[in-house]
């Protein structure tokens, strides 16, 4: 670990700082001209990449209500949230391998405890689960990944929230393509979107047991129908197989958003990464992007955004760059159904030469089977159609159907990665429910070896205690 501890120590003022000055100065250029403008936004990492943004807020914040903890279990001023959630499950290729035939029916369980001390102005959660899959014919492919954490909320005025939160998770498996650009961390603090929005592609992975701790502060100030975050993360990544392929990140996000007409916003959003591995040279990734929303009008709701996205490596390893751009139109057919169709292109031409230790694959891409490098000269297109329809009160369902197209710059070769996936939802009481969800991915590559398809089917069930 001594190259680690001297690239870190190597760091200067300047290098550090870089990422939130680039931050600073998109939100800046946006929110200069916000006299018009505010919208419900996340206080969490600013979205970046491709998608819709969050629409600044329109009417002033309001006294957030405290939790009055009636039914749920309590430990003094402290609310206690356990869940427990059981699935079977087969899935026919577990690592999304083209060469190795892995499939198997298994067992995955999910426990997870949240604390909640709430007082209005702080607010407290402290949490903790495991997250394990069994296979009882491919045990050497079982998992059994934890988390634990806190999740710190100060906000001295209703528009001004300021959030810290650390968190400790150990995966059992690795991505075999790291993404230059991390995604939020996801826990009970901070779940995931539920129905069309959370559904994402499992990528390869490999059997590598890794520990990664992470520390974020976050800053979100509303203004007259506009918003403003800024936001920093440290992380540090460590595999108990191959430490030689251990490494630090510091993350650097903004976004600013505000209301220039009745029916439409300006935003912008943007995140800097500076990735310091153990063995290697130290590489910097960025992407930034603005564009404009409207409010539903009608039935519609859209949205277009442009910007670009980067990786440089230091001592000569080469840069790599290009734009992204994209669109999103969304149709509110009935109170109770609603869909989308985006549209998503990122170029890439780069001059790396290798892999990059940390930072190896290009963002946005999460209903991609898999990733690409950001060593490729690539044009990577994505067609993505979503709809959630709520059945009854008690039940829902939703549909995602993905295209990626991956077009090499450099040579006559094209890629195709498919994501189809469906899900219901049915609460049969208050503390119960079940589910049903079908993913299949496929990846066609003119390359030899490179092609598979995946199959996974899941019957579950979430019961809060």
């Amino acid at each position: 670990m001594s190259g680690f501890r001297q690239h870190l120590m190597l760091r200067t003022a300047r290098d550090r700082v870089h990422g939130l000055a680039f931050c600073l100065a998109l939100s800046a250029c946006l929110f200069g001209n916000s006299g018009a403008a505010l919208a419900q936004a996340s206080t969490g990492q600013p979205q970046v990449g491709t998608g819709p943004a969050s629409a600044p807020p329109l009417d002033p914040p309001t006294e957030r209500a405290l939790a009055s903890g009636a039914g749920m279990l309590s430990i003094g001023q402290w609310l206690l949230s356990p869940t427990l959630d059981l699935f079977t499950l087969y899935n026919s290729n577990i690592q999304s391998s083209p060469t190795l035939d892995l499939k198997g029916s298994g067992f995955h369980y999910h426990p997870a405890l949240q604390a909640e001390l709430d007082t209005g102005i702080y607010d407290t959660k402290l949490y903790g689960n495991f997250d394990s899959t069994i296979y009882p014919t491919q045990n050497e492919l079982n998992t059994f990944n934890r988390q634990a954490g806190a999740y710190e909320t100060y906000a001295p005025l209703r528009d001004l929230i300021f959030t810290t939160h650390v968190d400790y998770t150990h995966n059992t498996n690795a991505s075999v393509v790291i993404t230059s650009i991390p995604t939020p961390v996801t826990s009970p603090a901070t779940p995931a979107p539920e129905g069309a929005e959370g559904v994402v592609s499992t990528q390869q992975t490999t059997v590598n047991p890794n520990d990664t701790y992470t520390a974020t502060e976050n800053v979100y100030k509303e203004f007259n129908r506009a918003f403003v975050k800024l936001g920093s993360t440290i992380a540090l990544t460590q595999y108990e197989m191959s430490p030689t392929s251990n490494y630090y990140k510091e993350v650097y996000t903004g976004g600013a958003g505000f209301w220039f007409s009745p029916i439409l916003y300006a935003f912008a959003d943007s995140i800097d990464t500076n990735t310091i591995p153990a063995v290697g040279r130290v590489s910097n990734s960025y992407l930034a992007r603005s564009g404009i929303g409207s409010a539903q009008i009608g039935l519609f709701q859209g949205s277009v955004y442009y910007g670009q996205q980067g990786t440089a490596v230091d001592q000569g390893g080469g840069t790599a760059g290009g734009d992204i751009y994209g669109g999103t139109l969304s149709l509110f057919a009935t109170s109770v159904w609603n869909m989308s169709v985006s549209v998503d292109r990122l170029r890439n031409r780069s001059d790396i030469t290798g892999n990059i230790a940390g930072a190896g694959g290009l963002p946005g891409l999460g209903l991609s089977a898999v990733n690409v490098t950001n060593a490729s000269s690539a044009q990577i297109t994505t067609i993505t159609y979503k709809s959630n329809y709520t059945i009854s009160q008690q039940t829902s369902a939703h549909v995602v159907v993905s295209d990626s197209r991956i077009a090499y710059l450099d040579m006559p070769t094209v890629d195709n990665s498919w994501l189809a996936s469906a899900g219901i939802r049915h609460q049969v009481r208050d503390d119960l429910s079940v589910t049903l969800d079908y993913q299949y991915t496929r990846y066609i590559s003119e390359q030899p070896l490179t092609s598979f398809n995946r199959s996974l089917v899941t019957v579950g069930a979430h019961y809060k205690f």
